[in-house]
């Protein structure tokens, strides 16, 4: 059986503590797919030059936020990692011609514990880690994921965990303060969103890598392209000609959208 792929948006760290559409959305996540033998994660908060995959069977947190409620520093997320399956992603990367290097040791920074705590809370599905190169676009990412299609025929699940928008500056900075969790979304929010649901509904891979040139206000959703390249890791690893469903739509704190995208 070849798995779908999928693109989570993580939004805040309060993602794992507010009740929201996308926490509950989460937290029914894994009732829609079959368990699968362990998940590579390709998460926006883990930067690197070379694609690096983690081997470590026992990472440690990584709480690498600051100013949040204490709450969020006491969860502990003891998903085991699976060394065997990280040296078969470095032989498809290797194989596909992509320098790859392994870690032997990185603990999961926020961006997987986040998530992947809602979809599975007893931690028992092991979690192997895959990096972004932040230097490089959106092709090269788009490659990065095929390269690794084959996973998906050895039930291990690819999933991609970045933001679907993602300007802090606009919240940051808003006149007003923070805005609510659940304030309106912003129209150039809306827009952009919309735009990449449409263009993945089509299996339009050639507009969507090209989305700073193509998409509305791509420039405001997205000031860096980090946390949304696991997006396009996500869709090239469910294979040439693959379409994206968005199985989740919301917004949180008016500017992020908590997209959610099925590959394949």
């Amino acid at each position: 059986m070849s798995l779908p792929t999928f693109f989570l948006s993580h939004g805040s760290p309060m993602l794992a503590l507010t009740d929201t559409p996308a926490h509950r959305f989460l937290q029914d996540f894994a009732s829609t797919v079959a368990r699968p033998r362990a998940v590579l994660v390709v998460s926006a908060h883990f930067e690197t030059e070379t694609p690096t995959v983690v081997s470590d069977p026992h990472p440690e947190m990584i709480h690498d936020f600051r100013g949040f409620p204490k709450p969020l520093y006491e969860i502990n997320y003891p998903a085991p990692g699976d060394a065997a399956v990280a040296a078969e992603v470095a032989d498809q990367l290797r194989a596909a011609g992509l320098p790859v290097d392994v870690a032997p040791q990185r603990g999961f920074d926020h961006g997987t514990w986040i998530p992947l705590s809602l979809v599975w809370p007893d931690a028992d599905v092991p979690l192997v880690q895959l990096s972004i190169q932040p230097h490089r676009d959106a092709a090269h990412h788009l490659a990065l994921g095929r390269a690794i299609a084959a996973l998906r025929e050895e039930n291990v699940l690819v999933i991609g965990t970045g933001a679907a928008t993602h300007n802090l500056r606009v919240l940051f900075r808003n006149p007003g303060g923070m805005p609510a969790v659940d304030a309106e979304p912003v129209d150039w929010a809306r827009e952009f969103a919309d735009w990449v649901a449409d263009r993945a509904a089509a299996g339009d891979a050639e507009a969507l890598v090209d989305y700073r040139a193509r998409a509305p206000h791509a420039v405001m959703a997205h000031p860096e392209d980090d946390h949304f390249m696991p997006f396009f890791v996500a869709l090239g690893a469910a294979g040439e000609g693959a379409r994206g469903e968005r199985i989740h739509n919301s917004y949180e704190y008016s500017a992020l959208s908590m997209d959610m995208y099925r590959f394949g």
